[in-house]
């Protein structure tokens, strides 16, 4: 073997890797699985009782000038505020809201978790946001971002949820199906200003969704997909208009949305529901 084969040989083996994979798809560090953790629930009935944590990520870049701020966060960084992921979220700890009414929150505001490694304040320092060693005290040169996970405790009771779906059992009961079918105009004819006053006589987003399913069902859903966005805002809950979407959209391919559905779903309060209504929706 000559000379320059064996060169060649002792080479070093380098992996190439785009700026988006470092920033985006950083591996999970020992310090992001431990902070993953979370205060211990209260001891419950778990037949009976439902308990569960939600979680917010607040996000600071530092700088000489103003020091740490959510303004300085630069372009591929996390949002000032992210869910439990570090993913986007519309949500702060101001306009939260519960998934729906049967949770109630058991603290009256969002605490700062203190059970990680943290300063005094909540926050914990890294290098970088991705794929970085969190620490709870500040480092030279090695605290340029830093982060604060704030939680709040919900709770519900399985007993109101079963009489929850009980009611919407009878609503639908009592709802006479007769009237409802015969006050809603054939697909020829669809009148959605008669449809919009026969939403506005309901009280509850239970007898809402149960017109806007009977109308779905008789054929007149492109006709609701047309005014959706008028017909959300109808709606109290985000769960509802969630479930209504859901019923739209699911068995259409995303080609097959059109712009006023679209929008529809990018209106959603919770990424989560955006991204799981995607998930629903077939990608041809």
């Amino acid at each position: 073997m000559s000379f320059e084969e064996q060169v060649k040989l002792q080479r070093p083996f380098r992996i190439r890797r785009s700026l988006r994979e470092l920033v985006h798809k950083p591996s999970l560090s020992r310090s992001n699985r431990y902070s993953l953790k979370l205060p211990p629930l209260p001891s419950h009935d778990t037949n009976t009782e439902e308990y569960a944590y939600d979680i917010l990520y607040e996000c600071q870049r530092g700088s000489l000038s103003v020091g740490y701020s959510s303004k300085t966060l630069l372009q591929f960084d996390p949002n000032p505020w992210c869910d439990a992921n570090m993913r986007f979220t519309p949500m702060n700890i101001e306009n939260y809201q519960l998934p729906d009414p049967t949770w109630q929150w058991v603290s009256k505001n969002w605490m700062i978790d203190m059970t990680d490694d943290v300063d005094e304040s909540g926050w914990q320092y890294a290098l970088k946001f991705h794929g970085a060693d969190w620490h709870g005290n500040y480092k030279h040169f090695r605290s340029f971002v830093r982060r604060r996970r704030w939680i709040r405790l919900r709770y519900r009771n399985k007993r109101n949820v079963e009489t929850s779906t009980e009611n919407e059992v009878m609503t639908k009961t009592l709802v006479d199906v007769e009237d409802v079918s015969s006050s809603q105009p054939s697909s020829s004819s669809f009148n959605h200003q008669e449809f919009t006053e026969q939403l506005q006589r309901c009280r509850l987003d239970r007898e809402k969704m149960f017109i806007l399913n009977n109308a779905i069902q008789s054929g007149h859903e492109d006709y609701i997909t047309e005014k959706i966005s008028a017909y959300l805002n109808m709606l109290d809950f985000e769960d509802t208009k969630y479930s209504l979407l859901t019923l739209l959209f699911s068995k259409k391919s995303f080609n097959q949305l059109t712009t006023e559905g679209k929008k529809a779903i990018q209106s959603l309060s919770y990424y989560s529901d955006v991204e799981s209504l995607l998930e629903h929706v077939h990608v041809q």
